[in-house]
């Protein structure tokens, strides 16, 4: 499953909504009439290599407090599936890099998505005999969540955690995530949940559960659509289609600058050789 990609999108898309999921004791604290600032380029600026690593999703924003203070915070998602001793000392270098260069003060929170038999680091500690330095932060541990009482709650950000437990391990295949998107589908669409909510959840469950294969893929949105033409609280748009083709010429497009053949990369992308042939000569 990939879940990075998954992750970015549903901050960008409900940010207020993972404020109050994920970080209660500050919602109140924000004033969300002013529109939270993404601060991903001055983060990749001071930690470049965060970009090459699609186990997790670092997120920065700048938030306004009711009190017209200005906070910075720091959203990180952990999504490897192994222990990573680095992991707490990482987490103090975005702090301290970001301090020293911006001279901002953060709130962090480290989102564990892997199973519950791996530790999950929440503080960073350093001390030799007289100094001692201790960093901590808040984490969410979806392995030990209880779905019960995910479902009481109204936020779109339960409904992602409760996909993420039942797929603890689930092996993939195209016809598992096909079966499996159908019944997130149909509940999500019966959820209560508004139209931006209800894009966002099902961008989400299209990136961690993959279909590859493009006929069946296309038979999926067709069910969907069926679906959602069935439940008039929402009405379903071809927006998830878009997102999934334009992945698939932008992948198309960096192997035709790479020299590979045409039919290579239709059968890889599911695209036609006509499509390709397209793609090809805008690159010219």
């Amino acid at each position: 499953m990939k879940t990075d990609k998954a992750w970015k999108s549903i901050i960008d898309g409900l940010f207020r909504q993972f404020v109050e999921f994920f970080m209660s004791e500050i919602y109140d604290l924000i004033d969300f009439s002013v529109e939270p600032k993404s601060l991903d380029n001055e983060f990749k600026a001071l930690f470049p290599e965060s970009e090459s690593d699609d186990r997790r999703v670092d997120k920065l924003f700048e938030v306004k407090l009711k009190n017209n203070d200005i906070k910075w915070i720091l959203l990180h998602i952990e999504v490897q599936s192994y222990k990573d001793k680095d992991f707490a000392k990482r987490m103090y270098h975005y702090y301290s890099r970001i301090f020293d260069k911006y001279d901002k003060e953060i709130e962090a929170i480290a989102v564990y998505t892997y199973k519950s038999d791996l530790y999950k680091y929440n503080e960073y500690k350093q001390e030799l005999r007289t100094t001692k330095l201790i960093y901590q932060y808040k984490i969410y541990d979806i392995a030990i969540q209880d779905i019960k009482e995910l479902k009481k709650s109204t936020n779109p950000f339960s409904f992602a955690i409760q996909t993420l437990i039942k797929a603890f391990g689930y092996e993939e295949s195209d016809q598992k995530n096909f079966n499996f998107k159908l019944e997130l589908t149909k509940l999500l669409l019966g959820s209560g949940f508004s139209n931006d909510e209800i894009n966002n959840l099902f961008t989400f469950i299209n990136h961690v559960f993959e279909i590859k294969n493009k006929n069946l893929r296309n038979e999926f949105y067709e069910e969907a659509k069926g679906m959602a033409l069935s439940n008039r609280s929402y009405d379903f748009t071809d927006y998830d289609m878009v997102v999934v083709e334009k992945r698939d010429k932008e992948i198309a497009i960096n192997m035709l600058k790479k020299g590979s053949k045409v039919e290579f990369i239709s059968d890889v992308t599911g695209l036609t050789i006509s499509e390709v042939e397209e793609l090809k000569k805008s690159i010219k």
